[in-house]
């Protein structure tokens, strides 16, 4: 029974990362996104790759260093 209850939280857990995933690709939910992903780092052994292997993924993180060299620059 233990291992049902857990395999069904991973479940839900799972598909919260990827909706979080799914966000970064919008503007208007990226910091949410990026902030809930940040605190699964550790307790998701393989969300780099998940994030890796989704399409656009990279684009809107690299969109995001951009994004913030260039509010560095300005000041």
């Amino acid at each position: 029974m233990r291992t049902a209850v857990t395999t069904a939280l991973a479940q839900v857990d799972r598909e919260k990362i990827y909706q979080w995933i799914n966000e970064l690709s919008s503007p208007e939910t990226r910091e949410n996104a990026l902030l809930e992903l940040s605190k699964k780092r550790e307790s998701v052994p393989d969300l780099a790759p998940m994030l890796w292997h989704s399409c656009g993924t990279i684009a809107a993180l690299l969109q995001v260093l951009m994004d913030v060299e260039v509010c560095k620059s300005v000041k």
